[in-house]
C-alpha cells in the first residue's frame, strides 16, 4: 500500500496562505531545492487541491523550456509532466490531471502499487485528508514569515506524531518530517 505524505509551505504562524491569498512569502532557495528534488524521487503521484493545482500547472509543464530556467527548473518540470496527477474539483472538468471529485476516492489510489503519494495542497483538502486519516506522514516546511492570518495550515487536531527529523536551512526555513502513528 502507497503512502500518503502531506507536503505543505506554511509559515511560522501555521497558515498556508495569506489574509488575502498571498503566497508570495515562500523562500524557495537552492538548498531547499536541493531537498525538494531529492523528496520528488519518492512520489508517483501527485494529489492537489483545483487552486493549487492551476497555480503550479500553470508554471511547471514549461518551466524547464524558459530562457531563465535553472537546475532546479530543468530537473522537476520533466518529473512533474510525468507524475500521475489528481486534482480534487466540483468544477474542473478537464485538466491534465484525473479529477476526483471526494477524499473518498484516495483509499483506492492508496492500495495501488507504487511509489508513494503526495498531496501538495490546498489546505481545505489537505484537513480532509487528516480527518479523514487518510495522511500517513507529513513534510512541511515552515518559512520565516508570519502572516498574522489567512488559511491555517490545520483545523483538525491530530495527535500521535514522531518526529523522523528535522532541518534548518541557511534561508531559515525548517523542514519538519513527522510520522503518524496508527492504532491497532
Amino acid at each position: 500500500m502507497r503512502k500518503l505524505t502531506l507536503w505543505m509551505n506554511t509559515s511560522l504562524d501555521g497558515y498556508t496562505e495569506g489574509p488575502g491569498g498571498e503566497f508570495d512569502w515562500p523562500v524557495m532557495e537552492q538548498e531547499v531545492q536541493e531537498l525538494v528534488l531529492q523528496l520528488a524521487q519518492q512520489f508517483d503521484g501527485i494529489l492537489f487541491g483545483r487552486k493549487v493545482f492551476e497555480l503550479l500547472n500553470s508554471y511547471w509543464p514549461t518551466a524547464d523550456t524558459q530562457p531563465d530556467a535553472g537546475t532546479y527548473e530543468r530537473v522537476y518540470a520533466p518529473h512533474y509532466r510525468q507524475t500521475p496527477k489528481y486534482v480534487f474539483s466540483r468544477t474542473l472538468e478537464t485538466a491534465d490531471a484525473t479529477v476526483l471529485s471526494g477524499i473518498d476516492q484516495v483509499e483506492a489510489l492508496k492500495q495501488q502499487p507504487g511509489k508513494g503519494l503526495v498531496c501538495m495542497g490546498g489546505a481545505e483538502i489537505a484537513d480532509q485528508l487528516v480527518a479523514a486519516g487518510l495522511v500517513d506522514e507529513y513534510r512541511l516546511f515552515v518559512h520565516p514569515a508570519v502572516l498574522g492570518g489567512g488559511r491555517p495550515l490545520f483545523r483538525t487536531p491530530h495527535a500521535g506524531l514522531t518526529l523522523v527529523e528535522s532541518r534548518a536551512f541557511d534561508s531559515a526555513v525548517v523542514h519538519l518530517h513527522y510520522r503518524i502513528h496508527r492504532q491497532g
